[in-house]
């Protein structure tokens, strides 16, 4: 990690996800226009990534979701790149947004996208050399365990987590 370097791609996503999230409190239409619908599969496309950018839960989900990216983001992006950081969020999310096809139709939030990153980051704790294995391995575990677990339960938190994990043992290896 380059010291001073600053995490613009976590900060623009951040930014731009909370300023539509406060948007649908403005604008109540907002909301039933950007999320997880059957429409989406009927031609209305966009919602595979908009979905992302409003929340349908309230205050905890909001503040939950929005803490998530930050933290995890922040370390994906100064950690291992902007790159892998955009294909865990896309594929991740896109991951989410599809099993929420079949499991929550309805719904929104960028949990989805988030737990890419928490697959990443659960991968790359696994790769760290020098650090003793027990360490190494309970927070992918729980990770990945988790994850199956989740789709077991269909749970659209699940696929991103393992997605995630995918993009990580795919990117580069982690230098530490």
């Amino acid at each position: 990690m380059k010291a001073g370097r600053l995490p613009w791609l976590t900060i623009a996503v951040l930014a731009l996800t909370s300023a539509v999230t406060a948007a649908q409190f403005v604008w109540p239409q907002v909301l039933p226009a950007l999320r997880r619908q059957p429409s989406m599969i009927e031609g209305e496309i966009w919602r595979f990534v908009t979905a992302w950018l409003v929340h349908d839960e309230g205050a905890r989900q909001i503040v939950f979701n929005l803490v998530a990216l930050a933290v995890a983001g922040t370390f994906v992006e100064l950690v291992l790149g902007r790159f892998i950081w955009i294909a865990a969020y896309v594929a991740g999310g896109l991951a989410g947004e599809i099993a929420g096809i079949f499991w929550q139709p309805i719904g929104a939030g960028n949990s989805v996208a988030v737990c890419g990153l928490i697959g990443v980051l659960a991968s790359w704790q696994l790769r760290r050399n020098g650090v003793p294995l027990a360490a190494r391995l309970i927070f992918p575990l729980a990770a990945f365990g988790g994850g199956l677990v989740l789709i077991a339960n269909h749970d659209i938190h699940g696929p991103p987590l393992l997605v995630g994990g995918v993009i990580g043992f795919l990117g580069r290896a982690p230098d530490a």
